[in-house]
């Protein structure tokens, strides 16, 4: 384990020394030993299931019942945490200590206003008139700058973005002025240009505050942005610990090297990506593509004809209309037009709302355009003809963001693509498609051992293993990627990442590659769309487009790029 770089004991606000934690006898924290000064950043780095959530809750005194924590010290303002009851615990959490955790849906309640909900945080630490509780918590919405606090107030969660829900949930935590905030991977789920506001919020607070901030993230770029040191956690131990300038400079574990360099870059293209793995067992043997190769495989590639061509596809919703008022349409898709080619990969970027999804469902109509024409080599696809609706749906598949949701919970995983073959082929021979089925799943990388197991039984990157294999199962030519891998951690991204590539390239597949993380789809794409409000407005070679951008909206989504 690292040592801790050297804190002036004057000014340390926490102490962590030889912290475990131990549930149901197994170990989940094993002797972790960190400080943090006042006035200080320190993020906490690492992947799922590598204890950082675990580590920030047992400051907080939130364990489950079950289990047994124990530490040589855990000092809070000099304060030993272990030896307070529960009351105490319950003046330190919120009054000196607050935390934003990673999905503010979740945190908020669904039934009461967000006003409501912050007042109520006041009245458990506080005892001023309802008067003045309501005028901290404008304030405290004002602080982190929400537009119109007034109405903010006075909305319902679902009633709000999610980068305003996340700014709701900072306001909470800070109400009570603590000294110590600490953020569970709070901007995770948010769109790049969100993410960066949500950032310079933080380091804005702190400054002003003078607080500190024990920051939790699985992304090293983002950290970089914001602490002044960094722990890096792997299997419940602190495996390095430095501040950010040398760990990105000079960082000596080769877990840490790993998760620095398996997020793609914006300036080059390595395939494949470098994984954990590659460093740990002592290097990787990516090869950078040169812009002559590249324009070489573009020269290729549009000479053929399109795979698929949209011409004024748009998409509209009506409300309700009634004796006294006309239904009134949203458009959720400005009419657009663009072609995709046989083996290429199209990127489609933009923030959360602005109708990517729409537009992906409405191509292969699950949602079924309102105007406009869709071609599949050249055949128009139309939604009465149901043989051709088959094939369609044969040769376009989707892979969704959430796995465990694409998965029946109760189905094993072999039988989840058995019925995709089944289906979709003559033979109904049990064993013929049993064979096929491993075969599917040997060509993801999984072993014939995951036939048998459970959605839950796996990792969120071995379920999406999974939905690529069954994606496969009817031996499709376009695949439609919505923001698949949004929700891995960055190693296992660039596993799943190097396997489309890998598939594209053995299979002569397309993509339709969605996504909010600019990096990412630079990474993957030839050409890349910008859809803003539901309007398709810039699209372009991914590497002209990204080195100079014509619209300024996507000038401001490549700046918020972490580099």
């Amino acid at each position: 384990m690292s040592k801790n770089p050297t804190i002036n004991k004057q000014k340390l606000l926490l102490e962590v020394s030889a912290l475990t934690l131990k549930i149901e006898g197994k170990t989940v924290l094993d002797t972790l030993s960190f400080e943090l000064a006042k006035n200080e950043i320190l993020a906490l780095v690492g992947e799922s299931g590598s204890g950082k959530s675990l580590t920030a809750l047992s400051l907080m005194g939130l364990v489950p019942k079950k289990a047994k924590l124990q530490a040589e010290r855990l000092l809070f303002k000099q304060k030993e945490l272990l030896q307070l009851d529960q009351k105490a615990w319950q003046q330190i959490r919120g009054n000196s200590i607050g935390m934003v955790f990673q999905e503010p849906q979740s945190s908020l309640n669904p039934s009461m206003r967000c006003g409501k909900q912050l007042v109520e945080v006041l009245k458990q630490h506080t005892q001023e008139s309802k008067k003045s509780q309501t005028e901290k918590v404008i304030k405290a919405l004002t602080e982190v700058q929400l537009q119109d606090p007034q109405r903010i107030f006075k909305s319902y969660p679902h009633e709000l973005s999610g980068g305003q829900k996340q700014r709701v949930m900072i306001a909470m935590a800070l109400l009570c002025e603590p000294q110590l905030l600490i953020a569970d991977e709070p901007t995770t789920a948010l769109d790049v240009t969100v993410q960066k506001e949500i950032i310079e919020l933080l380091k804005g607070l702190q400054k002003r505050r003078k607080m500190s901030i024990l920051f939790i993230s699985h992304d090293l770029t983002l950290v970089r942005r914001l602490a002044d040191r960094v722990c890096v956690m792997y299997n419940g131990q602190i495996i390095e610990n430095n501040t950010t300038e040398l760990l990105f400079t000079k960082p000596k574990e080769a877990y840490t090297k790993g998760l620095l360099n398996a997020r793609p870059s914006t300036q080059s293209r390595i395939f494949p990506l470098p994984t954990l793995k590659d460093y740990q067992m002592g290097g990787f043997k990516g090869q950078q593509q040169t812009a002559k190769e590249r324009q070489l495989h573009h020269t290729k590639l549009y000479q053929l004809k399109p795979l698929l061509e949209v011409k004024g596809l748009e998409k509209k919703y009506y409300g309700q209309s009634t004796l006294f008022k006309k239904k009134k349409g949203f458009q959720a898709v400005a009419p657009l037009s663009f072609s995709l080619y046989p083996g290429e990969t199209l990127g489609l970027v933009g923030e959360s709302g602005c109708g990517k999804s729409t537009l992906a469902r409405a191509l292969i109509y699950l949602d079924p355009p309102t105007a406009g024409e869709v071609y599949f080599r050249g055949k128009k696809i139309v939604l009465t003809d149901r043989q051709l609706m088959r094939e369609i749906r044969q040769k376009i598949q989707f892979i969704f963001q959430d796995s465990f949701a694409s998965l029946h919970p109760l189905k094993r995983i072999g039988q989840a693509i058995e019925e995709v073959l089944v289906y979709y082929s003559d033979s109904k021979n049990k064993n013929v498609s049993r064979a096929n089925a491993l075969n599917l799943l040997a060509q993801v990388g999984l072993s014939a051992s995951f036939f048998d197991r459970y959605p839950h039984e796996l990792s969120g990157g071995q379920r999406q293993r999974i939905v690529i294999a069954r994606a496969l199962a009817t031996n499709p030519e376009l695949l439609i990627c919505d923001e698949s891998v949004a929700a891995l951690d960055i190693s296992i991204q660039a596993q799943v990442l190097n396997l489309l590539n890998e598939l594209k390239n053995k299979l002569g597949l397309s993509y339709l590659f969605i996504s909010h993380d600019l990096a990412v789809v630079k990474y993957m794409s030839d050409r890349v769309m910008v859809m803003k409000e539901g309007a398709l407005i810039e699209a372009q070679e991914a590497d002209l487009l990204y080195r100079a951008p014509q619209n300024s909206y996507t000038k401001k989504l490549i700046a918020a790029i972490p580099n």
